[in-house]
């Protein structure tokens, strides 16, 4: 079986029911519709802020809710939330990506630099790594040996405040994390 890279986003196709899954943003809400017929089939309430979703390998859908610091689980036949998961408080949760073997989601954490590793089944942490300032999206490879967190605001380029900026290896930054250690 071939398996497909995993990323954070906040637009969702599962292949396997057919369907778009969105976050309201603004609405503290998801969308589903039917890909075949781009009807709504109904918009769920979660926690406050959601920014990312995805499809975990039970086909349940699990929501990072930055502003609630929790992650809400939906429930795809009966699209309900079916348990709300607390993280740290006001951590900011934004990406979540679900490995594609080995049984594992990947949030990070904004406000406190935080990547977590947790059980797919359970929620539970399974392992964290401080990763810095900013980390918002977060990707894992075909295989689910690496995770890739990017940051939202990245460390000033030398030169950054005047008219000759110097472009190099001190701007935009994308971690690599080996999934199995967390380092």
């Amino acid at each position: 079986t071939t398996h497909k890279p995993a990323m954070s986003s906040n637009i969702v196709f599962d292949d396997s029911t057919k369907r778009v899954w969105v976050v309201n943003q603004d609405n503290n809400s998801v969308s589903v519709f039917n890909a075949a017929t781009n009807a709504r089939l109904a918009e769920i309430p979660v926690g406050s802020g959601p920014r990312t979703l995805a499809v975990a390998p039970n086909g349940n859908v699990w929501v990072a809710n930055k502003h609630a610091a929790t992650i809400s689980v939906i429930n795809p036949a009966t699209f309900a939330v079916v348990q709300t998961r607390s993280l740290p408080f006001a951590s900011q949760p934004f990406g979540i990506a679900f490995a594609p073997t080995g049984g594992f989601a990947f949030v990070t954490l904004e406000a406190s630099g935080t990547l977590l590793k947790l059980d797919a089944v359970t929620g539970a942490t399974v392992a964290n790594l401080a990763v810095g300032r900013n980390p918002r999206q977060v990707s894992v490879n075909a295989d689910g040996t690496t995770v890739y967190v990017s940051r939202f605001i990245t460390p000033p380029l030398p030169g950054e405040h005047t008219a000759l900026v110097q472009p190099g290896t001190a701007g935009g930054e994308v971690l690599r994390v080996a999934a199995a250690s967390m380092t």
